[in-house]
């Protein structure tokens, strides 16, 4: 509905009271007034009702344009999986493989008969380019001072906040725990791991994730504290302002494995960034650069958008980068070279980095006797699309047999919606105008029941549309399409569809004999028919979006959207109704001041007979009393 509504209200009350009415001269003044006033009342009431025509013949047309839209939706859209336009729709070869090591769907292409896939023995696998074994993207969460020097200047109740794969806990120094590694330096490393145990509630050293160990002597990690936590990640946060931490040679929120959303810059990689502005380098011939500021997040989401065919990828659980060919099959599908920086070397994934290269293989198979290698695993045989899931020594066969029986009920379906489509358009076309039957008003709506007022409507709404030329339109192209249009000589008829008559408003009937007949013999036919470009579902859908198109700019949309417009679009306020609707609009507001100055004139008539009155009967009580004289 339209946002512009008139004021509906009955017009039978004055608008333009301005004194009390009869007592003088005894006149009922609002009937009298009311009644000289009714025509121009009648004009504002008969343009009020001419606005509640155009809602409901709005109403009308967008009832049609919602019923094509929602045809096209379900028969004609690529999306849907009733699509009428589409060959593979219309596919009714169904392939059925002997062995879950292959998965088979068959194509417009495919025809009734066997495939033999005699053997598989290698399947298509992708080139990826990994960390050298044993080695880790992360820099070890190892202290860059001595635990010595740490205990010297420790007190009780410095606390460091652990942070082990989203669990925190305070790790607190008590002073049991400061008493005991000030006399003896060299229990820290277990007294340390027996609160971070505590902690974390590990009681048999084999369930334990985080591990402590101080550098031994003469080591290159000497009396350094490094801790470990395989699988997982730990994070080290400081308390509030405390040094503890700082004190211990970590920094604030150092942790074992990388934080991808951390800036470039900021890494902790075990093998170290050089000090550049930007990184840039190669991949595939594509190139990418990267400030020191973007972080490792932005890198991996741009050579992963990118148009160089690979998938850079980090696993935190193993520390490790990985990129991998997007392309399966043998060949060297991973060039990468380093322009400025060192990013993809840090990252372990350069020649120089000792990266491990694994190649990608061919698939290899035999059909029908044939071999046949392939890059990918993939692949297509006489219509049948055929993906390799595994290696098979033993024969696999793939049977093709004809289903044209699985079309009976969506062609049925679409018949069934058709004609539902068609009558409504038709019924409007058709229907009877109840002239006796105009819209109500308040104040006749306040006088009847909510069933009566629905019984009144659903008359006064008939015919709204009958013989509307726009409409006209369309329900002709429909017809002409399913009853006129063939393609190689073949039409609906002839597979059994066609018009049930005139008396049922273009609707179609199916002689199921027929249809079942045609779908085993002519299902190519079928499949042309509706989907080659002048078919009939091409036809159909070019119908619809004439009539309904809600893109473009005003006189470019289609043919109902442009007389009654469509909601919550820019055509809801950019139609004709709507223009029609705001004409009368203001046109009632004309009248309406035009009634209440006709009102204001003639209360003030009628004031002034009043007033006058008054006077003479004050003149007719004077002259009495003289005409009476003294002493009668």
């Amino acid at each position: 509905m339209t946002s512009i509504n008139s004021d509906t209200k009955t017009l039978s009350s004055l608008t333009a009271k301005t004194g009390f009415g009869g007592l003088v001269s005894g006149l009922d003044i609002d009937e009298l007034v009311e009644s000289l006033t009714l025509r121009s009342r009648e004009k504002i009431t008969k343009q009020q009702q001419n606005i509640q025509k155009l809602e409901w013949k709005q109403d009308a047309y967008r009832s049609v344009t919602t019923a094509l839209k929602e045809f096209q939706s379900k028969y004609l859209d690529v999306l849907s999986p009733t699509n009428f336009r589409s060959t593979s729709f219309f596919n009714t070869i169904n392939a059925n493989s002997s062995s879950e090591a292959i998965t088979v769907t068959s194509t417009a292409k495919a025809s009734e008969g066997c495939i033999t896939i005699d053997y598989i023995t290698q399947l298509a696998t992708q080139q990826k380019i990994t960390m050298a074994d044993g080695s880790v993207a992360s820099k070890t969460l190892t202290s860059t001072k001595s635990v010595t020097d740490f205990i010297m200047n420790l007190e009780a109740g410095e606390a460091i906040n652990f942070n082990l794969d989203g669990k925190f806990k305070l790790i607190t120094f008590d002073e049991e725990f400061v008493s005991s590694v000030t006399s003896d330096p060299s229990t820290f490393e277990y007294r340390f791991q027996d609160l971070i145990d505590e902690a974390y509630g590990v009681k048999n050293p084999a369930d334990r994730i985080i591990t402590v160990k101080v550098g031994d002597i003469g080591s290159p990690d000497e009396g350094l504290l490094t801790l470990t936590a395989t699988g997982s990640k730990l994070a080290l946060y400081s308390i509030g302002e405390s040094s503890t931490l700082d004190d211990l040679g970590f920094i604030d929120g150092q942790s074992n494995k990388i934080t991808l959303n951390m800036a470039l810059k900021d890494l902790t990689l075990a093998t170290e960034l050089e000090e550049v502005e930007n990184y840039s380098f190669k991949i595939n011939n594509t190139s990418f650069t990267f400030h020191r500021t973007d972080t490792l997040a932005t890198v991996i989401q741009k050579v992963n958008a990118s148009n160089a065919g690979v998938t850079l990828s980090y696993s935190s659980i193993t520390d490790r980068f990985t990129i991998t060919a997007d392309e399966s099959g043998a060949g060297n599908n991973i060039i990468i070279s380093e322009t400025n920086g060192n990013l993809m070397t840090a990252l372990g994934l350069t020649e120089s980095a000792g990266a491990k290269i694994i190649d990608g293989v061919n698939a290899i198979l035999s059909v029908n006797g044939q071999q046949i290698i392939r890059s990918s695993n993939t692949i297509e045989i006489d219509g049948v699309n055929i993906t390799l899931n595994d290696k098979s020594a033993e024969a696999i066969t793939i049977n093709m047999t004809e289903n044209a029986s699985s079309l009976l009920d969506p062609i049925k379906n679409f018949v069934e919606d058709y004609n539902s489509m068609v009558d409504l358009i038709n019924g409007l076309i058709k229907e009877t105008i109840e002239r006796d039957y105009q819209p109500l008003t308040e104040a006749q709506k306040k006088e009847m029941t909510e069933s009566e007022i629905s019984a009144w409507e659903k008359k006064a709404k008939s015919g709204i549309l009958r013989g509307d030329s726009i409409l006209r339109n369309i329900s002709t192209k429909l017809q002409s399409v399913v009853t006129g249009l063939s393609v190689n000589g073949v039409s609906l008829y002839s597979m059994g569809i066609s018009s049930a008559g005139y008396s049922e408003n273009g609707k179609l009937e199916i002689d199921e004999i027929k249809l079942k007949e045609a779908l085993k013999t002519k299902g190519s036919e079928l499949r042309a028919l509706f989907t080659s470009n002048n078919g009939i579902g091409n036809a159909l859908n070019d119908i619809i979006i004439n009539a309904t198109k809600t893109s473009g700019v005003r006189g470019s949309r289609g043919s109902l959207v442009e007389v009654a417009g469509v909601v919550s679009t820019m055509s809801d306020k950019e139609n004709s109704i709507y223009e029609q609707i705001k004409r009368i609009n203001k046109n009632i507001t004309v009248l309406q001041n035009r009634l209440t100055n006709e009102e204001s004139r003639l209360w003030n008539k009628f004031s002034a007979l009043e007033a006058a009155l008054q006077r003479l009967n004050v003149q007719s009580s004077i002259l009495t009393q003289f005409s009476n004289g003294p002493g009668q």
